[in-house]
């Protein structure tokens, strides 16, 4: 396979894209088609290349690769592929008896050249499930993946020359400065994946040139475990949502507040759990990402006494997978997203002050709530905000292709996965076409029929 090219001028990418969007090219339901054929193809023939990159940066197996990155734009692509008719048709919109014989429709059509951000903890998934959208709704891309995850990126760049080349897909890769440089043209549209802290400063960057944003960031993701939840179900599927990736991941539950009735027996069997997912020393763990975020991580152990686990290895870049319980007055571990393999337990008795720690946070990317008490539940989701609602589970609601995925507030803005994702990579046209033979003389100047009528006819 042929390697790509040197990373292209970030202000001449942006011209190739909108060069090839304005030949028309993309428009067609059949190019766009055809184009996520061509990216499917080239999926399956570089899985394995794929698959390895993802353990080289980050240590991911070739399950978790498969399962938590390449299965979902299998899907992403097998929706778009189903459904694209149906999404791109015009919508007939109706109209009032004075504006007929007129007929209104709403037209989905592509923003243009837009621009799409990646972050390294999934970086195939989250590059590559908004590239689908984009191209399903009829746009030229330029993708800027993590620098922080470069052989997979290398992997992608060229996978991509090689099945959408350019000028139809461009991938910039490089540091920070490369991100910046994108993020300062004025794009038809900017997707973003990330931190809250870059994603703000995204969200200005973009908006200098009123650039329209998705922006898909993190939060504080509690989760809420009542008097009813069975401990040993709830453990697994807390640990399995905590841990997978090693915590480095955006919908991961942050803290458990747990009902004190329930408090001891999660705690232990949270204890079990990890020990029989990740052996008694917890090496079974994926290691974190890089030296700065294995410091970052390293430092919070000390914010409360480890129920569990609690080592770290800098070398090998492994934290153990933590539960942390007593967390110390003003633990940042509660208030700050933790994107690694610590999990605070706190217990709680009154349900209406435990509730009002959670809605002092800003609302988070998912809220998860462990309960066999339906009331309970709809208590909870009436009275709270949260990007997405998920009771007893974890992450699997990012999983159904055509459920919307976004935030609300500090966790982001903006919806993506199936119609989600290709309506917002679409612009909503009106269209209102008038016969020329239909021209109602009551509405020009001077006006003869009485305002009072016009008020009993159109009111």
């Amino acid at each position: 396979m042929d390697s790509p090219p040197p990373p292209a001028d970030p202000r001449a990418a942006l011209e190739v894209a909108r060069s090839h969007f304005a030949s028309g090219a993309t428009r067609a339901l059949e190019a766009r088609r055809d184009a996520l054929i061509r990216l499917r193809g080239g999926l399956e023939a570089m899985e394995g290349e794929v698959l390895a990159a993802l353990e080289q940066d980050l240590g991911k197996s070739a399950f978790d690769g498969w399962t938590s990155e390449l299965l979902l734009v299998r899907q992403e692509i097998a929706l778009a592929l189903k459904r694209l008719p149906r999404w791109a048709a015009p919508s007939r919109v109706p109209v009032r008896w004075f504006h007929r014989p007129g007929r209104a429709a709403l037209s989905l059509e592509p923003r243009g050249a837009v621009l799409v951000i990646g972050p390294w903890n999934y970086p195939v998934q989250l590059l590559l499930v908004p590239l689908v959208s984009a191209l399903a709704a009829g746009n030229t891309v330029v993708l800027k993946p993590s620098e922080m995850a470069p052989a997979t990126a290398a992997v992608l760049a060229r996978l991509l020359h090689a099945t959408l080349a350019p000028p139809l897909v461009q991938v910039l890769q490089g540091g920070p400065e490369v991100s910046q440089a994108l993020t300062e043209l004025p794009f038809d549209h900017l997707f973003f994946t990330g931190s809250s802290a870059v994603g703000r400063r995204v969200a200005v960057a973009a908006a200098r040139n009123l650039v329209s944003t998705t922006l898909e960031l993190g939060g504080v993701n509690p989760c809420i475990v009542d008097e009813t939840a069975d401990p040993a179900v709830t453990a697994r599927r807390i640990a399995w949502g905590k841990f997978l990736n090693a915590g480095q991941t955006c919908l991961a539950p942050n803290h458990v507040l747990v009902h004190e009735s329930r408090y001891g027996p999660l705690v232990e069997a949270l204890r079990k759990t990890l020990t029989d997912f990740y052996g008694a020393d917890g090496r079974g763990l994926q290691r974190v990402v890089n030296a700065r975020h294995f410091a970052r991580i390293e430092a919070m152990l000390d914010q409360g006494r480890a129920a569990h686990g609690g080592g770290a290895d800098a070398q090998a870049l492994h934290v153990q997978p933590t539960l942390l319980v007593d967390p110390v007055p003003g633990a940042t571990v509660l208030r700050d997203e933790i994107f690694g393999p610590i999990l605070p337990i706190l217990p709680w008795r009154d349900r209406d002050a435990m509730l009002s720690g959670v809605v002092a946070l800003p609302a988070p990317l998912a809220l998860y709530v462990h309960s066999r008490d339906r009331g309970f539940v709809q208590w909870v989701a009436a009275r709270t905000r949260s990007g997405g609602f998920c009771v007893n589970d974890h992450v699997v609601q990012a999983t159904v292709p055509e459920l919307p995925f976004g935030g609300v507030g500090a966790s982001g803005q903006g919806r993506y996965h199936g119609r989600a994702g290709f309506e917002a990579f679409s612009n909503a046209r009106g269209r209102f076409h008038q016969p020329a033979w239909a021209d109602l003389p009551m509405r020009y100047p001077p006006h003869r029929t009485p305002l009072s009528l016009i008020k009993r006819m159109m009111g």
